[in-house]
This record gives structure tokens, C-alpha cells and sequence, in this order.
């Protein structure tokens, strides 16, 4: 909540509201806006979903580390199910211009290298079925269950190297 705390003053007061402002414009209470403020209470994300529209921000640009980079992993658990159901926000990457989504299928065997893609570009990789096998130079990472985000600058590859059908998808940010 630290984080919160400081992102949520800062760009409160980069808008140039007061505290009462912002609370009339995302519908919170002026009680809970000073709490999270100070520190002294943690938000729903429906709560800073609201604030977040009220300031023009993202739930990511108000949980994140204000001193780390924009793309970035968060891992802040947002939502928990009456039966052990929960909602991740796993990363925040900053996207100038759009994202393309690809789903991907190799067979056994089957292998799509990658040129290098532009700094800053971003790439997230999402197993379905099987395990992807990255290859970035000499390293070989290999990718199941747990999302992947790639800092794709650099020459890449895809390989099935297992016996049943791999799919997956690719996002890329830019």
C-alpha cells in the first residue's frame, strides 16, 4: 500500500485536486481517500478503479513501484473467489501505439525463428497446451503453465522440441 499511497498523492496532485476534489470525482469517500493517502488502508481494486478513472490512471500506474520501470511485473491479487477463484494483475507494460495478439500452433519438430524487434518492445507469451521452448542466443528457456515476458531486442526463436501439439499465444506490445 505504500506504493498506492505515494502514486495516488502524486498524481492527485499533479491534476491539482484536493483531496475532497478527488473524492467528489471518483465517487469515494473523503475519509477512505486520506486513509489510502496516508497509508492507513488498503483499497479494493474496484476502489482504485474508481480513483484510477478519476485521475486518468490505470490500476498498474497506481499499485507500482513509482522508482521501477513502467513495464513491469506486478503480481498484485485483485479479486478472490468465494471458492479459491482469484484475479491476478501479473504485469503493466507501457504500449505507445498498440498490441497485437498471435496464437500460435507448432507441431513436434517445428521451430519459427524471431528477428530482433525494435528497443522497448515488449512481448508476452501465454502456454495453452504443451511447453514452448525459447531460445534467446545459448540459453534455452522453457515455458509451461506460468506466463512469459520477453524483452524481445534481441533475436529469438519458438521450438517445440515435445511429442504432442504446442500452442500458445504471443502478444506484442509496442
Amino acid at each position: 500500500m505504500t506504493h498506492v499511497a505515494i502514486n495516488l498523492r502524486t498524481r492527485r496532485l499533479a491534476a491539482g485536486l484536493s483531496q475532497k476534489e478527488l473524492a467528489a470525482r471518483s465517487g469515494i469517500s473523503l475519509r477512505m481517500i486520506g486513509a489510502i493517502e496516508a497509508g492507513a488502508s488498503s483499497a479494493s481494486t474496484a476502489t482504485l478503479d474508481r480513483i484510477g478513472i478519476a485521475l486518468n490512471a490505470t490500476l498498474a500506474d497506481l499499485v507500482r513501484d513509482p522508482a521501477a520501470p513502467r513495464t513491469q511485473a506486478v503480481d498484485r491479487l485483485g479479486w478472490s473467489g468465494p471458492h479459491g477463484g482469484e484475479g491476478v494483475l501479473r504485469w503493466s507494460v507501457e504500449a505507445r501505439r498498440e498490441v497485437e495478439v498471435w496464437e500460435w500452433r507448432l507441431q513436434p519438430g517445428e521451430r519459427y525463428e524471431a528477428a530482433a524487434d525494435p528497443q522497448g518492445w515488449r512481448v508476452l507469451l501465454f502456454v495453452t497446451e504443451g511447453r514452448l521452448t525459447l531460445e534467446i542466443g545459448s540459453e534455452s528457456i522453457a515455458i509451461e503453465r506460468d506466463p512469459y515476458l520477453l524483452d524481445s531486442a534481441r533475436a529469438h526463436a519458438f521450438a517445440n522440441r515435445g511429442e504432442g501439439v504446442l500452442r500458445f499465444f504471443r502478444c506484442t506490445c509496442w
